[in-house]
């Protein structure tokens, strides 16, 4: 059924009737294809038939919003990318999040949390003021109801007509959800789904003849009770009228009640869903945090040879400095276990906090839990990071608080895209007084510069990549390290980070001196003025050229009148999905590009 599905027009062509052998075939795509390709798997199978149901329902001029846009696959297979499915978050493939630039039928480039409502809140309006018509809807997952901009659009919401939110309550984000959200959300799905329900069910279709109508006259009668108003104090003041809770994967009930809400309802409308992520695949299911995001190739894709996991390291070493120092907290938001921070949770129970998609809370109460003595770590991606700029610069670096931040995932991030890449993390903290960046290669950089944070009472932000090189012999020093070392080199690249690093030394030139570059800001001016003018200066960071160490290095030279300098790193641009090899390549940053360059220079 699915391989005759290439548009809307085709889904609509079906009979209800025919849509759950439908979901089927799509559950069974993405186990099959994700399975190899890699991407969120758990959190799209949980859609299946909302998706569907979505589809089904509303017309081409209705606008379909997603949030963080993870949960998009199913939605994709049905506009059009079935066929090219199997080429999802690969280079020139389909992305692995909404991209309008793939499809019209994606509404809104997405990639993080929490942004679905202001979007589509902004639709409506311009909707209305060009006089136009069609219904706008934002999926919503419970987990971006922890991120505090879905309340500011929330408040603004007001008498906006034709305006739908579909709250996915599958009670996860990434990690299990936290904090009073969790806990309003649970009250809701226990007030509406308990034992007693389905035992006053079997109750009725137990008695001979007229059970089982029974129980069907009794389920319509609360079909139509949900569609009236209701009220529900946690959505109440903002004006939304509440429909729920609905079972999100049954389908049937989902084209009801999403029928009847598109031809009768013209206020704000939140209609509550409950999903079961991982559904169709028992493994996702009974571990969702697990299954959330499948590697290329599958989990059983082992770590590539001389390298080390980064979280691995962060785990380890905040496990042991914790047990000896009582001030020491750890924050993260939603993602404990994938920046390192699982263990802390069972070891530290009283000083870890995860305070769910929320990073800009994250940081100001890091900041106050080091105005009141404690020094925190914070544990965040670097893509995620730069959402709480303004905290970093006002809240923390103001004030010269001691707090650590832990960048993972900085650099290129191969297939999840230009939403997710760490290419500017170098540029905005740079431009923050106060605030210190460390750039650790290797492993036990990364260990030693953790244990050296934890003893500065000043910002430090340590910004590093998934992996690291397992290389004892890089160390965490004051000044940068010279790896490969020739005083007399015309040639010194300066190599930002575990990839750049091992580029450089790639090379395996005689009349190149290669530098393990540790710190980013402040500078190692006392190696840089050890320099002469003959030389020439090669930077090479994973990371925008604008703001970024190159442009640093050149600053540093012409304020001196001393050596030349190269920038390498990324062009003005957002980098698509592809390897992270791949998007090194086609930034000019592997060795090839570097050897070239170096034979340039030299006139060779």
């Amino acid at each position: 059924m699915l391989k005759d599905i290439n548009s809307i027009q085709d889904l609509k062509k079906l009979s209800v009737d025919q849509l759950p052998e439908l979901c089927s075939e799509i559950r069974q795509k993405l186990i099959d294809e994700v399975a190899v390709s890699g991407g969120h798997l758990a959190s799209n199978l949980g859609v299946v038939e909302l998706t569907v149901a979505l589809h089904y329902v509303f017309d081409e001029s209705d606008k379909i919003v997603w949030d963080v846009g993870h949960q998009s696959y199913v939605h994709k297979i049905l506009t059009g990318r079935s066929e090219n499915f199997s080429t999802l978050r690969q280079k020139d493939g389909i992305s692995g999040f909404p991209d309008c630039a793939e499809s019209a039928t994606d509404t809104f480039n997405v990639g993080h949390a929490g942004t679905s409502l202001s979007a589509a809140l902004g639709l409506a309006h311009a909707r209305d003021i060009n006089g136009e018509s069609g219904k706008i809807v934002a999926v919503v997952g419970d987990g971006s109801m922890t991120c505090g901009m879905i309340y500011e659009a929330l408040n603004n919401v007001g008498q906006t007509k034709n305006l739908i939110i579909v709250l996915n309550d599958n009670n996860m984000s990434i990690s299990d959800n936290v904090g009073s959200v969790r806990k309003n959300m649970s009250k809701l799905r226990v007030g509406k789904y308990d034992k007693n329900k389905e035992k006053f069910r079997k109750f009725l279709e137990a008695i001979p003849l007229v059970g089982k109508p029974l129980s069907r006259a009794m389920q319509n009668l609360i079909k139509r009770r949900k569609l009236s108003f209701s009220r529900v104090g946690y959505f109440d003041n903002f004006n939304l009228k509440y429909i729920g809770i609905i079972d999100g994967n049954n389908l049937k009930s989902l084209v009801y009640y999403l029928s009847k809400i598109k031809e009768n309802v013209t206020r704000p409308t939140l209609l509550h869903i409950a999903t079961r992520k991982g559904k169709g695949f028992d493994k996702a299911e009974q571990n969702p945090e697990k299954y959330h995001g499948v590697p290329r190739g599958g989990f059983d894709t082992p770590v590539q040879l001389g390298l080390v996991e980064s979280k691995t390291v962060v785990s380890q070493t905040l496990a042991k400095l914790g047990q000896n120092n009582q001030e020491l907290a750890f924050v993260c938001a939603a993602m404990s276990n994938a920046v390192g921070f699982e263990e802390c949770k069972q070891l530290f129970p009283t000083r870890f906090f995860d305070v769910g998609i929320a990073e800009e809370h994250a940081v100001t109460f890091s900041a106050g839990l080091a105005k009141g003595g404690m020094h925190p770590f914070v544990g965040i991606y670097s893509t995620f990071l730069q959402r709480s700029f303004d905290q970093i610069l006002h809240d923390v670096a103001l004030q010269n608080l001691p707090v650590t931040f832990l960048l993972d995932r900085a650099g290129f991030v191969g297939d999840d895209g230009k939403t997710h890449q760490g290419l500017f993390d170098l540029s905005y903290l740079s431009a923050i007084p106060n605030l210190q960046i460390w750039t650790p290669s290797s492993a036990v950089q990364l260990q030693q510069m953790i244990e050296q944070a934890s003893a500065t009472n000043s910002p430090v932000a340590l910004r590093y990549g998934r992996f690291l090189l397992e290389d004892n012999t890089l160390r965490s020093t004051k000044n940068w390290q010279v790896v490969k070392q020739n005083k007399r080199a015309k040639i010194v690249v300066l190599a930002v980070g575990a990839n750049m690093l091992q580029n450089a030394l790639a090379l395996q030139r005689d009349d190149v001196e290669v530098v393990c570059v540790t710190s980013v800001k402040p500078l190692d001016e006392t190696y840089l003025a050890s320099l002469n003018r003959h030389q020439v200066v090669v930077t090479l960071e994973e990371n925008v050229l604008q703001g970024g160490f190159g442009q640093a290095v050149a600053t540093y030279s012409n304020k001196h009148q001393k050596f030349a300098v190269h920038t390498l790193g990324v062009d003005d641009t957002f980098v698509e999905h592809a390897s992270i090899q791949q998007q090194i390549q086609q930034n000019k940053l592997d060795t090839q590009s570097l050897r070239a360059l170096v034979e340039q220079i030299l006139g060779e």
